[in-house]
């Protein structure tokens, strides 16, 4: 495949404040839900200080976030979990 502009636009990474989406949803989530939980106007100044720290990861490995969906993905179950049967249990 030739590198075209074209191309390489539409097989980049979508991003959003200069950040991937997976962590501007993670500074959205670190902002919104204490605040919707707390209810303390103040805890939105916390999000210049998420994303700072999001930049901050972002600048040292900016695919770390599949990294980690990968671990979570692919290790088993702790020992002490035991297997549930077959069906789904709601109780």
């Amino acid at each position: 495949m030739e590198r075209h502009a074209v191309i390489l636009g539409l097989s980049r990474q979508a991003k959003l404040l200069g950040l991937p989406m997976p962590y501007t949803m993670a500074v959205g989530a670190l902002t919104m839900l204490p605040f919707i939980w707390i209810k303390a106007i103040a805890w939105l100044l916390t999000a210049p200080l998420w994303y700072g720290i999001a930049r901050a990861i972002v600048a040292i490995n900016p695919n770390g976030h599949k990294a980690v969906a990968v671990v979570f993905r692919k290790t088993p179950p702790a020992l002490s979990r035991r297997k549930r049967k077959a069906g789904r249990h709601y109780v």
